[in-house]
């Protein structure tokens, strides 16, 4: 139905923004569901989701500018669904135009996907709008984490990345999760200041109490092997297990390989090991052919 819908409002000229965005975040949701791959789908509605999310944001739709913009950046509606194929120059040129319609959304989306893109065409003008956006708000935290991403990197400034520390303490003091994991690996490694393990445990902590699946993978691996941390299997499988609810398919892979084995004097059980696998599949992991390069199966 939500193909129908789509194909057909996208023949109606009296067709509003709204409209087109809701039939194609409908179409988007089939995806989702993955519907295409049991023959729900005819083939082209692909096609006609970008069409339709493309018709909305023609109309002024900033949502359908949002959502198209971050498909183009992310390239996949889903793992199973790599559709509309990623197009950085496309979500940026969505996503400016979300912003200057005013979305601070749209802002920081763009800033970050030409950041994580590397853009060269759109770096200068990333760096003047993220200017303008700390001038106006220096307390904000994905400000502040872009700044010190940017810093750290060098991308549009020449990098420096103990100038970028306090951008990133900043931020993880209003609670993000990705400034706290930077802090992680900035301390864990002596990425700009001198290595302190003890201070990159915490952070990793904090980090994985704040919501990053990294984090939470990284602490997963601490538990596992006892670096820095006293060795636990079972924190182990809890932090990896909570990265993989997150997101993170390797984590919920080696949990699941964990459980299977029974590494380090856990109970082996095939059933949580399945669970696992499960939803590391769910994330597009290939959980068959991992588990055949250890020389194990199921």
């Amino acid at each position: 139905m939500s193909y129908e819908t789509a194909s057909l409002l996208l023949t109606d000229p009296d067709a509003t923004a709204e409209q087109l965005r809701e039939a194609a975040a409908s179409l988007r949701g089939a995806f989702e569901c993955a519907e295409h791959t049991i023959g729900l789908l005819p083939g082209g509605a692909d096609d006609v989701m970008v069409r339709a999310y493309r018709a909305a944001a023609d109309r002024g739709s900033v949502p359908a500018m949002l959502e198209l913009g971050a498909l183009y950046a992310s390239g996949a509606v889903a793992p199973w669904a790599p559709y509309p194929g990623k197009d950085v120059p496309q979500a940026i040129e969505l996503l400016r135009r979300a912003d200057a319609a005013g979305s601070r959304e749209g802002a920081l989306a763009w800033i970050r996907t030409a950041y994580f893109a590397r853009d060269d065409d759109a770096e200068e003008a990333a760096v003047d709008r993220l200017t303008d956006l700390h001038d106006d708000d220096r307390q904000n935290a994905d400000v502040l984490l872009l700044v010190g991403y940017f810093l750290s990197q060098g991308y549009g400034f020449e990098q420096n990345r103990p100038a970028a520390l306090p951008f990133f303490e900043a931020a993880a003091a209003h609670g993000n999760a990705d400034a706290a994991f930077e802090l992680s690996i900035i301390h864990s490694t002596g990425i700009g200041v001198p290595a302190d393990p003890a201070a990159g445990v915490e952070w990793t902590r904090r980090a994985a109490d704040l919501g990053s699946a990294r984090a939470q993978s990284n602490l997963g691996g601490m538990f596992a092997t006892g670096q820095g941390v006293e060795k636990d299997p079972a924190a182990a499988v809890e932090w990896y297990s909570r990265a993989g609810e997150n997101g993170h398919a390797r984590a919920a892979f080696i949990a699941g390989v964990m459980l299977l084995r029974g590494d380090d004097g856990l109970k082996a059980d095939a059933a949580a090991a399945a669970e696992q696998f499960a939803t590391a599949e769910e994330f597009g992991f290939d959980v068959d052919d991992a588990l055949e390069g250890l020389g194990i199966s199921r």
